[in-house]
C-alpha cells in the first residue's frame, strides 16, 4: 500500500491507527526496509523509498517520496507544469523548458489516463470543480488547478477518496474493493 510523505506527521511514518485500514491500527508499523525508484523518466538518479510493515496483516507501506506520482517516473512539477503550458496556464514570463522525447510519451500517456477518468473525478470532487466549459482535458486541468498544486491534489485523493488521479491503485482502494481486486 502507498502513503504520501506530504501527509505524514513529525515522525515520517504511517500510522497505523490511520492508514492500515485492514487491521484498523491495532499494531504500530515497523520499518521494513526500501527500494529505489527513478526520478526522472531518463532513468539515471534515484530515490529511496522506505517501506513499513504492519505486523499484525503482515501488508507493507510504501512512503511515496514529494513531486513523485504512484508507478510513474515523471515528477509531479514537470507535469504539472508542462500540462499549465498545454492549458493556457502559464504567465507570458515563466515557460518550462521543452519537454524531451521521452517526456513527451509520458505526457501523453497520463494525459490520456486523466481524460478518461474526467467523469470518475468530477464525481468525487463535486462542486469543487466547475461544470464543463469546453471539449477536451485543458478545461478540466484548469478547473482542478484552481483546486490548488498537483502535489496537494493528489494526497487529498488518497486520503480522502482511496484513489489517485491518474488511476484507481489496488493499494489505494478501500478494504471492501481491495478484497473484490483480481490478484
Amino acid at each position: 500500500m502507498q502513503v504520501f510523505s506530504s501527509t505524514l506527521d513529525k515522525a515520517g511514518r504511517p500510522c497505523a491507527l490511520r492508514d492500515c485500514a485492514l487491521c484498523e491500527g491495532l499494531c504500530k508499523l515497523h520499518r521494513h526496509g526500501n527500494y529505489l525508484r527513478y526520478e526522472h523518466p531518463e532513468g539515471g538518479t534515484q530515490v529511496t523509498v522506505p517501506r513499513f510493515l504492519c505486523p499484525r496483516c503482515r501488508r507493507t507501506w510504501s512512503v511515496i517520496p514529494p513531486n513523485m506520482f504512484p508507478y510513474r517516473s515523471l515528477p509531479v512539477t514537470r507535469f504539472e507544469g508542462l500540462l499549465d503550458e498545454q492549458s493556457g496556464l502559464t504567465g507570458g514570463g515563466a515557460r518550462p523548458p521543452p519537454a524531451t522525447q521521452i517526456e513527451t510519451g509520458c505526457v501523453r500517456r497520463a494525459v490520456k489516463k486523466l481524460s478518461e477518468r474526467i467523469p470518475f473525478l468530477c464525481g468525487l470532487l463535486g462542486q469543487q470543480v466547475p461544470l464543463a466549459q469546453g471539449p477536451g482535458i485543458h478545461w478540466f486541468w484548469r478547473a482542478l488547478r484552481e483546486l490548488g498544486p498537483t502535489q496537494g491534489i493528489l494526497a487529498d485523493l488518497a486520503r480522502d477518496f482511496k484513489t489517485s488521479l491518474l488511476a484507481c491503485y489496488v493499494s489505494l482502494k478501500s478494504p471492501w474493493h481491495r478484497a473484490r481486486a483480481p490478484a
